[in-house]
């Protein structure tokens, strides 16, 4: 049985939590800035979340995540 780490890499874009949130980029660069979403910032400007931190705020608001696990 494949565990859930296996459907998401260890760090996401706002791109890819975008898409899987059905949001914007530009939310979850609120969520972000407003200290909801946990992220760092790459020497290029972007911003990268920790598998971690996405499946804590996920759970926090009742996200589902792949693989119907929740």
């Amino acid at each position: 049985m494949n565990k859930i780490e296996n459907y998401y890499p260890q760090y996401l874009t706002t791109g890819a939590v975008a898409r899987h949130c059905g949001v914007s980029k530009v939310t979850v660069l609120r969520w972000i800035e407003k200290g909801n979403l946990v992220a760092f910032r790459l020497p290029s400007g972007q911003n990268r979340i920790h598998r971690d931190e996405f499946f804590a705020f996920a759970e926090r608001h009742k996200i589902p995540l792949g693989n119907g696990h929740k």
